[in-house]
This record gives C-alpha cells, structure tokens and sequence, in this order.
C-alpha cells in the first residue's frame, strides 16, 4: 500500500504513519461500534435478515443510524422507496462532515480523498480533527480509524445475529427495545440549549402525528425530514 507523501503547500500528507497512527487511535470509539453492531445483528436477525444478508447490509452500506431506521420500515416485501428515502434523510449530515474535510483534504487525489469516504463515520471524522487541531495533518489517519471501525461493524453484526438466532424473539429479554435506546442516546446530545433542541421536538412531534395518520413507515423520513428543515430554519434566523 504505497500512500502518498506530501507534495505542494496545500497538500496533506497521506502516509503509512498516519494510517498506522489511525489504527492504534480507534481504540477510543471501538466499544461504542461494537456494541450497537452486535444490537444491529440482534434487530436484524429478529427482522428476517440472513446471516449474509445482515453481513453485506453492514459492511456495504457501513452507517450505523441510517441501517437501524432502516429496521423500522422493514417488510415483507421491502418497502424499497421507504427505505431508501429513510438512509438518505439519516445520512444528510455526511454532506456536511464532507464538507468540513475539503479544506484539509484539498489538493489530494480522487482516488484517496474520495476512496476514503467510504470508511467516513462519526467517531473518526470527529478524531481525525482533534488531530488535525492539535498539528497532526495527515489524512490516512481518518482511514486509518475508518477501516478498524468498518471491521469491527461488519464483524459484530454477525455476531449479533448469530446471538439473536440463539436467543429468539428479542423481545423476550427487553431487546427489542435497542432500537429505542439506540435513538434516546443520539437524541441526548441536541439538549445542550434549548435552541439546538428545537429540531428534535418538531421531528418527533411530526413523526407521532404522521404515525397515527398515515400507514406504514412513512413517519420516519416525516420526522427526519421536519426536523432538519426546523433546524436550518432556526439556524438561519439566528445568522
């Protein structure tokens, strides 16, 4: 694996060294990735789901929130369109923490920058610039912590889903309510003003309404949808 070094002023380096660095960095997120893999697994057994059919949904689509939504709209036959539409909404805000790299990334081949958003998540995106403000540029860090936690993902959603065949209806244990959790966790972090609470109060408000008036798994995307338009209304009249 031959990473570039650095070539030019606004080129970042790109190295074995930062990838390495990335490897031994992911220690810091893997128990989280872990955990809700295995909880993924577990939902995804209860859900139908082949063990193959979990392992590729992971390791393909590699986004933790948008493949547990998913769940929600699953049926037999797939409501496609719903699902889709459901991913897309969950996984808006990857447009931004792209967005927030290409300063850093500029001048990087396609092959590297664009290749490495393949493994772009949460956990490393937010290390990869604690990194970077703290002088330490190079961007294989981000794959570096990228890859471990793509690993880790697909490989405890097997796990999970081979627990959940031993353990049968989650529900049976109080399991079938990770997705909940799941969700409750996330939803912790937008109470840190009253302002950035906003957004979460409307999409649930618009989600239960839509729940009660419209069959299906329509009231997800609703939810999601009303409560990023909420927040870039707020956002932009605070501006």
């Amino acid at each position: 694996m031959a990473f570039s070094t650095t070539l030019g002023s606004r080129r970042p380096p790109f190295t074995w060294h930062g990838f390495l660095a990335g490897l031994r960095g992911s220690s810091v997120i893997m128990p989280t990735v872990v955990f809700y893999g295995l909880a993924f697994g577990v939902l995804a057994s209860n859900a139908g789901l082949s063990e193959l059919e979990s392992l590729l949904f992971s390791a393909l689509v590699n986004a933790g929130g948008a493949q547990m939504a998913s769940l929600q709209a699953w049926g037999e036959p797939v409501p496609l369109l719903a699902v889709v539409l459901t991913t897309a909404a969950m996984n808006a805000r990857y447009l931004l923490l792209g967005a927030a790299l290409r300063p850093w990334w500029q001048g990087l081949p396609g092959w590297q920058s664009y290749g490495s958003l393949f493994v772009l998540g949460d956990g490393n995106w937010a290390l990869a610039l604690r990194e970077r403000s703290a002088g330490r540029d190079d961007a294989a860090f981000l794959v570096g912590v990228g890859a471990v936690a793509w690993v880790g993902w697909a490989s405890s959603t097997l796990a999970g889903h081979l627990l959940g065949g031993l353990l049968g209806d989650p529900a049976r244990f109080g399991l079938d309510f990770m997705l909940g959790a799941f969700f409750a966790a996330l939803a912790v972090g937008f109470f840190r003003s009253r302002a950035s609470a906003l957004p979460l109060v409307v999409g649930i408000a618009v989600a239960i309404l839509v729940e009660r008036l419209v069959p299906g798994p329509w009231y997800i995307l609703a939810g999601a949808t009303a409560g990023a338009v909420a927040g870039g209304l707020a956002h932009g009249t605070k501006a």
